[in-house]
């Protein structure tokens, strides 16, 4: 990780879940760090002393005045949620990729250019085989959709650009800072709004945020990595009530169990009412969320020497000691 001490590295959406994290641990390790991000975001948890720029990376001034003499850029900036009607409310997570890769065009000092993706450029697979990194591109999301024209733009332009590459691909992602849906999801446990499903069996790829970050870096400083696409995951899937009992064991609570069969004719039921515009707790498409399986593969990343540092009980820990410590809607007994 000496890899950064006083170097110029850059990070796009720096003021958002994971860049907070990853903006702190460059800033550690002794790197000059500049964060971009749209001026309305929030940057009070950002560190002191980096430089900050207020813009938005489909304007190509602002990506050339941060992008300027760049030792790395980690490419995080993007419109993430799943609200969009059309692929262009997502303009900016593949044009926006575009335009930082051509200001680095000429730059032949780069040493690595970091794109974030996601898991749902290949989708949520209901399967407990490993889903790996030459899985072909396939979505149902307009998100994903977006994430792998950002992908292919990363491909074609660094390698014909001479622009080294690492494509980081975030599973489920836990951690200090995170908001929907998994602060949501440890509130519900907390105040006992929370029961497993059935079994609650099925296998997930989740990631403490501490575990992404370290990947990331590894990776970045690792020539064996340069073009190259990574899953980002915990050292292991698991059940979906393992994760879950986690949580609740850390509050002093014991989750309720209640049964499929009386589940899943109440959610259709509920399934009609936000049909309606009701806004409702459970309905089809999540309760096939929850009872998904999902694996992702980070042979990869242990095959050049990564081993994530956090296991689940650690991970869940930290993070909802700095909820408790930091949102007050958890500090209500």
């Amino acid at each position: 990780m000496s890899f950064y001490a006083d170097k110029n590295v850059v990070v796009t959406g720096g003021a958002g879940f994971i860049g907070i994290n990853l903006v702190h641990a460059l800033c550690d390790l002794g790197a000059h760090v500049t964060v971009v991000d749209l001026p309305s975001a929030d940057f009070s948890s950002l560190p002191l002393d980096i430089n900050v720029v207020r813009g938005d990376i489909l304007d190509m001034s602002v990506c050339e005045r941060v992008c300027a003499r760049a030792d790395y850029v980690f490419h995080l900036a993007a419109k993430t949620d799943l609200d969009g009607k059309d692929l262009n409310y997502y303009v900016a997570n593949y044009e926006g990729t575009r335009n930082i890769i051509e200001v680095l065009r000429p730059d032949k000092d780069i040493r690595r250019f970091v794109l974030f993706s996601t898991q749902l450029v290949v989708g949520l697979f209901n399967e407990t085989r490993f889903i790996d990194q030459d899985e072909p591109y396939r979505t149902k999301t307009l998100y994903g959709q977006s994430k792998i024209l950002a992908e292919r733009t990363t491909i074609q332009s660094c390698r014909e650009y001479g622009i080294p590459y690492v494509i980081i691909r975030p599973t489920s992602v836990y951690g200090q800072h995170g908001r929907e849906p998994y602060r949501d999801f440890f509130l519900a446990i907390k105040t006992h709004r929370y029961f497993h499903i059935g079994k609650a069996d099925n296998l997930i790829s989740m990631v403490y945020v501490k575990n992404v970050v370290e990947q990331t870096l590894f990776l970045a400083a690792n020539d064996e990595a340069n073009n190259q696409i990574f899953f980002s995951s915990d050292l292991v899937p698991y059940t979906m009530r393992q994760f879950s009992d986690a949580i609740g064991g850390h509050f002093g609570y014991n989750i309720a169990t209640i049964s499929d069969l009386i589940v899943y004719p109440v959610t259709y039921l509920l399934g009609i009412l936000k049909a309606l515009g009701f806004d409702v707790p459970l309905y089809p498409f999540r309760l096939r969320n929850i009872k998904a399986n999902y694996c992702y593969n980070i042979a990869n990343s242990l095959k050049l020497g990564f081993i994530p540092t956090y296991g689940l009980h650690d991970g869940v820990k930290e993070t909802l000691d700095w909820y408790v410590e930091h949102d007050p809607a958890f500090k209500v007994r």
